[in-house]
């Protein structure tokens, strides 16, 4: 076993040659870790991120759930000038339970240093990639507060990303005006013994704006272009309308950040073909 050969290599080897090693792999490994933290970010990875709550701010105690396809993971971070030798963290996942610094970590790291709670200089408890900063410079943080009375919730992105210009339709009805069927898969999914039928359709080259409810308030300068999209179709609307690859679709939905799909349009009552 893989666990095993680990176990046996570390107790192999000598107490300085560990550190040795462990010095070597160091900076590769929080690499990793890094990036799989801009992955979440991005909305890449199969874990999203669904809540951001700042705890306590004079402790700058914050607390992230990340959600999978069927689990949720709930990190914790608290960084401050006493601790920054030895943050106090917790985290559900396996590496984070045991004061490890996983991805679940970095992505509160980021969001900590976007809160102000400290600067790249001031950490020196592990290194950091040359190019770090550069990395998160387009991360930025802002929250849904519609008044000066409503906290809101704190939404976390990555500018860089090509999801961004989407992100401003999340949770919101669109219109897809035009997209041409690239892929065609079909899924099902099980309730209480009831299994279900789907297809979920990549699109490409979409033009997408927000639905309206009358002609009259189509604005063009509201369609936005993005490369590809998936949407979400039930069985009966791909029976009664036999889609196929190369087709271009017109479609009234939803934009979801599916916590295992990504960035996905559902609720499509209706297909027209154009």
């Amino acid at each position: 076993k893989k666990s095993e050969l680990v176990e046996f290599i570390l107790d192999s080897l000598a107490e300085e040659e560990l550190e040795d090693l462990v010095k070597q792999k160091e900076l590769e490994i929080i690499s990793d870790g890094i990036n799989l933290a801009l992955k979440k970010i991005n909305g890449e990875d199969r874990e999203t991120i669904t809540d951001i709550k700042i705890v306590n701010p004079e402790n700058h105690e914050v607390e992230i759930t990340f959600k999978g396809f069927n689990w949720e993971n709930t990190s914790y971070l608290s960084i401050i000038p006493e601790n920054i030798n030895d943050p106090e963290r917790d985290c559900d996942c396996r590496i984070g339970s045991n004061l490890g610094f996983c991805s679940h970590f970095w992505v509160g790291f980021i969001i900590s240093l976007k809160e102000g709670y400290l600067k790249i200089s001031d950490w020196n408890l592990t290194k950091l990639p040359d190019n770090f900063e550069e990395l998160i410079k387009p991360v930025k943080i802002s929250t849904t507060a519609t008044s000066t009375s409503d906290t809101g919730k704190r939404i976390i992105v990555d500018e860089s990303s090509g999801n961004i210009i989407l992100m401003n339709f999340l949770d919101k009805s669109v219109t897809i005006y035009e997209g041409e069927i690239s892929e065609i898969v079909e899924r099902s999914s099980e309730f209480q013994g009831n299994v279900s039928v789907y297809y979920h359709i990549t699109l490409e080259n979409v033009k997408l704006g927000p639905r309206i409810s009358r002609k009259s308030q189509f604005r063009e300068e509201d369609v936005i272009k993005v490369d590809k999209l998936k949407i979400r179709v039930s069985e009966r609307l791909q029976n009664d309308n036999n889609l196929n690859l190369k087709e271009k679709l017109k479609v009234n939905g939803k934009l979801n950040k599916d916590s295992y799909w990504g960035l996905i349009v559902k609720n499509i009552r209706k297909v027209e073909k154009i």
